[in-house]
């Protein structure tokens, strides 16, 4: 299964797009990196599993999820996060965690994809779209790249009955 999603980037000083809504600092330089080079495949952040006697548990039902488990899982909050629809993300408030500069996008997700109510969980994933209006995306990255949001939109944008309200999005 392949399917098309929307979301936000933070850009590095190298112009690598790395999660928005994910800091980055404790982990390993390239584990949270979205590759240039080819498809990113999610990984559990979890770094151990909670005693439900020496502390709370962080969400409802993560006890459940073994140890090694299948990225993504019902259970855990782990995978590639998207939104369904431009309108979705146009909606959403940028990340306040980073002073870095943010984009948005389009991403085909693949592998194993949980499917929620505003959007998408997927095991894999590459950037395949930007809005890049101050070119601060590297251009090592083999996408398209747009300067305006309704540019991006009208390209990438499902047609039918989830393409309404497209024309409400400022470009």
């Amino acid at each position: 299964m392949s399917l098309l999603g929307w979301r936000q980037w933070a850009v590095d000083g190298q112009g690598q797009l790395r999660p928005a809504w994910t800091p980055w600092s404790p982990f390993p330089p390239g584990m949270l990196l979205w590759r240039a080079d080819g498809i990113t495949q999610a990984r559990c952040l979890r770094t151990k599993r909670l005693d439900s006697t020496t502390a709370s548990e962080p969400w409802p039902g993560h006890d459940r999820v073994p140890d090694e488990h299948r990225v993504p899982d019902e259970h855990c909050l782990c995978g590639l996060y998207a939104w369904r629809t431009p309108e979705i993300l146009a909606a959403a408030r940028r990340p306040r965690w980073t002073a870095l500069p943010c984009v948005v996008g389009v991403v085909r997700l693949g592998g194993r994809i949980i499917i929620g109510e505003r959007g998408y969980r997927a095991e894999r994933g590459y950037p395949v779209a930007v809005l890049d209006r101050h070119g601060v995306v590297s251009t090592g990255y083999a996408i398209a790249r747009y300067r305006t949001f309704s540019a991006l939109v009208a390209e990438w944008a499902p047609s039918g009955p989830e393409a309404t309200g497209i024309d409400r999005i400022a470009g």
